[in-house]
């Protein structure tokens, strides 16, 4: 019974460190109030997570 619980164990521990990623991807565009892009321009972001 112990042997199974550690296998199970195993198993969940590593289905959850191999199902989380490594970094976030994400790519936009920037446009002012005259819908122009900004370019070269430093830029905020505020990214939440629900």
């Amino acid at each position: 019974m112990k042997k199974i619980y550690t296998i199970l164990a195993a198993a969940l521990l590593s289905i959850v460190l191999l199902a989380q990623p490594q970094k976030m991807s994400y790519q936009a565009v920037i446009r002012n109030a005259s819908n122009a892009l900004v370019v070269s321009t430093q830029i905020g972001m505020k990214i939440s997570i629900l």
